[in-house]
């Protein structure tokens, strides 16, 4: 048994399994002491009659391919093996991604007038096989087995395996949200560069196309869905905050220019002591407004990883 894959955009469920279908026929029953204690035989499938089910939520085909020989016992006994790759549809909800789990199911239908029941209902977790294959993306939690009333007058009643499936994440948040946290950090250190030195702009600058360089890579990685997912959101706001910090670090600096040159156009043959106090006063402020927006954005940096934990 193996999971192949979730495909949120085409909302489809492929995996590969074997189900075990049990039933008894008094027809094939025979006295095991005329035939040498023979208990069990395998017979074609072509020879005796098998029951057939259909697979109501399947995408492809909704009957079963891989049917193997039915093996029978002497007291009416059947045991018949279905092994096949299903895919079936699925409600996806990417709204939690990429901290999201799923909840998958298969149904199977008989195809004519039967019962089916299963034999262990609840979980059935512990009874995978010791070959089961782990996907690389997704973690099986647990699979649940019951029986589903269908309400129908063809089909009395349905089988269904419940899937519950929760997204891997380590990859997402080392490959992508830590690097852009880290991006966002560095909007708020713009302001620890002193405005003399020219370079807040281009510093911005350059963060902002590391941003669109780096979203190239990030809209592969997310499923492509009509639901707005939370990965979504937070690239949307540190990208509000870069373009921000532009704004902010713009407006500071035209401030900044305006009054020097107020300054030099008012201020004519002023007093040595006036020129000494003003000339003291204007750094500190510069630099008091630099500490406040530098501790603004910082909160604004940490408050975005809130969007994961709501």
């Amino acid at each position: 048994m193996s999971i192949s894959s979730l495909n949120a955009a085409k909302q489809t469920f492929a995996f590969s399994a074997g189900v075990v279908m049990t039933w008894f026929d008094t027809g094939l029953a025979w006295n095991k002491t005329d035939y040498d204690d023979i208990e069990l035989v395998t017979i074609s499938e072509k020879f005796v009659w098998i029951p057939l089910v259909v697979v109501p939520n399947g995408i492809d085909s909704i009957v079963p391919i891989s049917i193997q020989s039915p093996e029978l016992s002497s007291d009416g006994r059947a045991v018949l093996v279905i092994t096949d790759s299903f895919k079936t549809s699925c409600q996806i909800d990417i709204t939690l991604y990429p901290f999201d789990q799923q909840q998958c199911s298969i149904l199977f239908a008989p195809a004519n007038d039967l019962n089916l029941v299963v034999d262990i209902t609840g979980s059935i977790i512990t009874g995978l096989p010791t070959f089961f294959i782990e996907n690389s993306e997704w973690e099986l939690v647990d699979i649940l087995a019951k029986t589903v009333d269908a309400q129908m007058k063809q089909i009395s009643s349905l089988v269904s395996f419940e899937f519950f499936l929760k997204r891997k994440s380590m990859f997402y948040i080392v490959s992508i949200i830590f690097p852009m946290a880290l991006l966002s950090l560095l909007n708020a250190c713009v302001f620890l560069l002193p405005a003399d030195s020219g370079e807040k702009m281009s510093y911005l600058i350059s963060i902002f196309v590391s941003y669109a360089v780096f979203m190239n890579f990030v809209n592969d990685s997310i499923p492509k869905s009509g639901d707005v997912c939370r990965l979504s959101v937070y690239l949307t706001l540190i990208l509000c905050q870069s373009c921000l910090a532009i704004i902010t670090t713009m407006a500071t600096l035209n401030v900044r220019n305006n009054g020097h040159l107020f300054q030099t156009k008012t201020d004519v043959q002023p007093e040595h002591d006036l020129v000494n106090t003003k000339s003291t006063e204007r750094p500190s402020k510069v630099r008091r407004s630099d500490h406040v927006l530098f501790v603004v954005f910082l909160l604004l940096a940490l408050m975005s990883l809130l969007v994961f934990c709501v």
